[in-house]
């Protein structure tokens, strides 16, 4: 009686080292081409139907601004402008509610709040008006504002029609631009 063994189990036996060698080369040369992957896709795309595709162009912030700054042009040899937050007075407090870069506070006479994160600025919403306070604070006659790197502070100092009570304050990581 003859017995006949079958070599598929060794040969897999012995590629099987192999296997993970090959899946890390896979990713490390598909990671650097997915950036230009969107662009790759819609050149061939545009060959067969012009202008048909387009990639989108992310930003890395929201509101417009990129809060934690981008590397900039660095063969300028200049610092790159720090992005701010465009406030959109219209959205009232919704705004800050829904942005990563913002922590929206109830509004009262006189407030302490301690940031886990450095602030920016720090906007006070009274009647119609945003007023604007970045580090280290000011007072404006209204508003008194502290602003120091684990510790927000502010207060209505003020009294008369211009000096409106709190509707609310927000505490931007990022700048507000001034319009």
């Amino acid at each position: 009686m003859k017995i006949r063994l079958s070599e598929r189990g060794q040969a897999l036996a012995e590629y099987m080292p192999l296997i993970p060698p090959i899946l890390l080369l896979s990713v490390l040369i598909l990671v650097p081409l997915s950036d230009s992957a969107g662009d790759i896709f819609c050149q061939m795309v545009n060959s067969m139907e012009p202008e048909k595709c387009q990639v989108a162009a992310v930003e890395d912030g929201e509101d417009g601004g990129s809060p934690r700054g981008d590397p900039g042009d660095e063969s300028s040899g200049e610092e790159p402008e720090e992005p701010c937050i465009y406030l959109d007075e219209s959205r009232g407090g919704s705004q800050c509610d829904q942005s990563n870069w913002c922590t929206l506070l109830p509004g009262s006479r006189h407030g302490v709040w301690y940031p886990t994160d450095p602030i920016a600025t720090v906007v006070i919403k009274s009647g119609q008006g945003y007023f604007n306070f970045d580090v280290p604070g000011s007072n404006d006659g209204c508003y008194q504002v502290g602003i120091q790197t684990s510790r927000i502070e502010w207060e209505k100092v003020g009294r008369g029609k211009g000096c409106q009570d709190i509707s609310h304050v927000e505490a931007w990581e990022a700048p507000v631009c001034s319009h």
